[in-house]
């Protein structure tokens, strides 16, 4: 899985590079929806701007601005900062908000684009949120004032990459979009996220856990629906 997805990232960092290299045939428009499942939902309204050639009408790379929301009940985050040491905080729920910008690439076949995007670079805000930190050791170690208690924690503010870097939030999507008219489609995928938080203390200043640990993550999944509107 982690191969696949710096495969990804690969290739759509080569892509989102290459935007305006040759003389471009430009569409741009919005997508209106959400990511969803039993427990989560992950609003987003994402602008983008997408550039064909003139030999490959059917294939092309685009950019994009995506304003993005995942809002979850009970979750876990995992830490981030140590390979050899993983420690869990739990959530009662979390949430946070964020702006990327977005690289992307898509294939047209007949009146459907086949297409693939990810979150570059952006920022992320939201409330703070306590995540219980669960340590049964015998052995006391940086965290031990956290230890079976609860933790404050924020949204990383400033993420670069998340489908590669497990230390920031953001969005991914594997979509097809199905246009009715020339103005009007649906568009429907599957969207892979990751939410990360800082942990802080009751005054807002960084608090460390076990080996210097600060930063909790995890990925999610769901299916993703949307409206879309082609501006031209």
């Amino acid at each position: 899985m982690k191969n696949l997805q710096f495969l990804l990232t690969a290739i759509l960092l080569g892509t989102g590079m290459s935007y305006g290299q040759k003389q471009p045939q430009v569409t741009a428009g919005f997508d209106v929806g959400a990511g969803f499942n039993k427990n989560s939902v992950a609003p987003s309204v994402l602008y983008h701007e997408e550039s064909g050639f003139n030999r490959l009408q059917w294939l092309k790379v685009g950019l994009g601005i995506r304003a993005w929301g995942y809002h979850s009940g009970t979750t876990n985050l995992y830490s981030q900062e140590n390979s050899f040491s993983t420690d869990t905080l739990r959530y009662r729920n979390v949430s946070a908000s964020g702006i990327s910008f977005v690289a992307g690439v898509s294939v047209r076949v007949w009146k459907i684009d086949l297409g693939a995007n990810t979150d570059l670079a952006g920022f992320s805000f939201g409330s703070r949120r306590k995540g219980f930190y669960s340590k049964n050791t015998s052995i006391q170690g940086d965290g031990a004032a956290y230890y079976n208690n609860w933790v404050s924690t924020a949204p990383v503010i400033f993420n670069m990459v998340p489908l590669a870097f497990t230390k920031s939030s953001g969005q991914s999507e594997l979509y097809a979009r199905i246009w009715f008219t020339r103005k009007l489609g649906l568009k429907l995928g599957y969207t892979h996220g990751r939410i990360a938080y800082l942990t802080k203390d009751v005054e807002g200043n960084r608090a460390y856990l076990d080996h210097g640990q600060r930063r909790f993550s995890n990925t999610f999944g769901m299916p993703y629906a949307a409206v879309s509107f082609a501006l031209f």
